[in-house]
C-alpha cells in the first residue's frame, strides 16, 4: 500500500488496474488521478498496522467476539425485497417479504399449490412487510409469490426454493 502512495505520501483512494496510458500519466499499482488524500485509505491501512500487531481485527468489538467466538449465527429470517429478492430460503428460516407499498401477495407451494392471499403491514420504516409460514417447508420444497398495489398486479412471478440448512461456518 505504502509503495502506491504519492510523492508527499499521500494513499490513493483509487488505483489503476489496468494496461498503462502514458500520455494521461496512467500505471498500473499508481494513483488513477481520483481525489487524494480522502483519509479513508489512511484510515484502513492504520487498521491494517494495528490489526496485525493484535494477531486480530483492530476494530473488532470485544461484546461481539465473545458472544459469538468468530461463528457465524445461524440464519433463521430471509428477507426478501424488490431491489434484493432472495432465491433460496434455508429450510426452518422464517421469510418476510418487504415491498414499497401496500400489497396483497399471493403465494403458493411447490407450483402454485395451497394459493394465499394475504395483505402487507407497514412497518415503522415505512415497508409494507408480509411474513410467510415457511419454517415448516423443507429442503427441496419452494414458494411462489407475486403481488398486487393500488395500481395492479407486479407482473412477474417469482420462486424462493427451500433448500437443507447449512452448519455455521467457523
Amino acid at each position: 500500500m505504502t509503495r502506491m502512495a504519492s510523492a508527499g505520501g499521500m494513499m490513493p483512494e483509487q488505483v489503476w488496474d489496468t494496461a498503462p496510458i502514458p500520455g494521461r500519466g496512467l500505471a498500473p499499482g499508481r494513483p488513477t488521478g481520483a481525489a487524494m488524500p480522502l483519509v479513508w485509505a489512511h484510515a484502513e491501512y492504520l487498521k491494517l498496522v494495528a490489526s496485525r500487531r493484535l494477531g486480530r481485527p483492530f476494530d473488532r468489538p470485544d461484546s461481539v467476539w465473545q458472544r459469538y467466538a468468530g461463528r457465524r449465527p445461524p440464519l433463521t429470517r430471509v428477507f426478501w425485497t424488490e431491489q434484493a429478492p432472495a432465491s433460496t430460503l434455508p429450510e426452518t428460516s422464517a421469510l418476510t417479504l418487504a415491498l414499497r407499498a401496500p400489497a396483497t401477495v399471493r403465494w403458493g407451494v411447490d407450483g402454485w399449490q395451497d394459493v394465499r392471499e394475504q395483505s402487507t403491514s407497514e412497518n415503522p420504516i415505512g415497508l409494507h412487510v408480509l411474513n410467510i409460514d415457511s419454517q415448516r417447508l423443507r429442503a427441496g420444497r419452494y414458494i411462489d409469490l407475486t403481488w398486487r398495489t393500488a395500481s395492479g398486479w407486479v407482473g412477474q412471478d417469482f420462486r424462493v426454493q427451500v433448500v437443507p440448512r447449512t452448519a455455521p461456518s467457523d
